[in-house]
């Protein structure tokens, strides 16, 4: 195997036992024999992972669990290079933590963060130690977790699945949307957020439960900002989305990810790959949705949406259609203010196919 350190690292668990395909990380690289510079170069790099496995879910795209949990283990070993994945997790999260996951269940039945990549997450949060009622499962509304296969959890006990709304009924008779958002106001921060010239209500979740968050989206287009995953998951996160879909999103989603409440808290990005959709999102759109079957884990959101990115652009190929293009030009804005990175030359670029 080369040492350039600018080269993709392409595994294929099926032609090597476990302990060398783990030596073949990042971290095992630098252990290996590489330079105190290289070292350093390196480790300065974006360390991202996409795990593929073909029986990763069904014929309708639903996830394999035994399957998806080997994904996920094998991600999170490559990103940090620890083969014990409880040490493997607590590179992210501490047993103190309150770990919030931000899935995004706007898909409903089909195209929803699965369950199944949810509880392999859980399962690694457990094994470095985090406490299990302090993991909190969330998105926006209520209503739209049971469709996606969540049992609504708001106990001392247990994980907790939850809403932002949590569950408050709404009025009776049509609203606008001032009168949407001052019903909803006591769920989310008391004071707004600068978000370029727009401000920002963030969740209380966010602001006030949670110490460590998991960013946990899915693979989709986007008909006003290209692409919508690690970045854009968080218009979930916000009282007042709709304020911030001008220009293309851009600069609105880097600037959201730049707000302290994201930036500080956010641990990891673990994509879920299983089933993703080329056209036509947000909303699911059966005739354009397709098994990806891959899961991606990184720490930076840009590296993540850039990727996500090209998994699109290839699929779009592929079928026919135009390319995203410059639609999707929030994951370069985000690059230049500093946020993650959207060259591969600058990740350390883990592409593993699993069988």
């Amino acid at each position: 195997m080369s040492n350039s350190r600018n080269e993709t690292h392409r595994h294929t668990k099926r032609s090597m036992p476990r302990r060398s395909f783990l030596r073949y990380s990042s971290m095992g690289l630098m252990t290996a024999g590489l330079g105190a510079g290289a070292q350093a170069q390196a480790a300065a790099k974006t360390p991202i992972a996409v795990v593929k496995h073909a029986a990763a879910t069904d014929e309708q795209g639903r996830g394999n669990p035994p399957v998806v949990k080997e994904m996920v283990d094998c991600a999170i070993r490559a990103i940090t290079g620890k083969e014990d994945l409880a040490e493997a997790w607590r590179q992210f999260v501490s047993p103190g933590d309150v770990v919030g996951l931000k899935i995004n269940v706007r898909g409903g039945k089909h195209l929803s963060t699965q369950p199944c990549v949810v509880d392999a997450i859980i399962a690694g949060l457990l094994a470095a130690g985090v406490k299990e009622n302090n993991i909190i499962v969330w998105d926006a509304w209520t209503r739209e977790l049971p469709i996606a296969g969540y049992t609504l959890n708001d106990s001392g006990t247990g994980v907790r699945y939850m809403a932002t709304d949590r569950g408050r009924p709404k009025p009776k008779g049509r609203q606008s949307r001032q009168e949407r958002r001052e019903f909803l106001k006591p769920y989310y921060s008391d004071e707004p957020v600068a978000v370029a010239d727009r401000t920002v209500y963030f969740t209380k979740l966010l602001t006030e439960k949670i110490t460590a968050l998991i960013n946990v989206p899915m693979i989709k287009d986007h008909r006003i900002a290209g692409v919508t995953c690690a970045m854009k998951n968080h218009y979930g996160s916000i009282l007042n989305p709709n304020d911030l879909h001008g220009n293309a999103c851009d600069p609105y989603l880097a600037a959201l990810n730049a707000a302290p409440p994201i930036k500080e808290k956010t641990r990891l990005i673990l994509v879920d790959g299983l089933r993703a959709l080329y056209n036509g999102g947000p909303r699911d759109h059966p005739q354009w949705r397709w098994r990806e079957n891959t899961i991606i884990a990184s720490p930076d959101p840009v590296a993540t949406d850039q990727i996500v990115l090209d998994i699109l652009e290839r699929k779009r190929a592929e079928v026919g259609m135009k390319p995203i293009g410059d639609m999707a030009r929030h994951v370069a804005t985000a690059a230049q203010q500093g946020l993650g990175a959207n060259n591969r030359d600058e990740m350390d670029l883990h592409e593993i196919e699993l069988a």
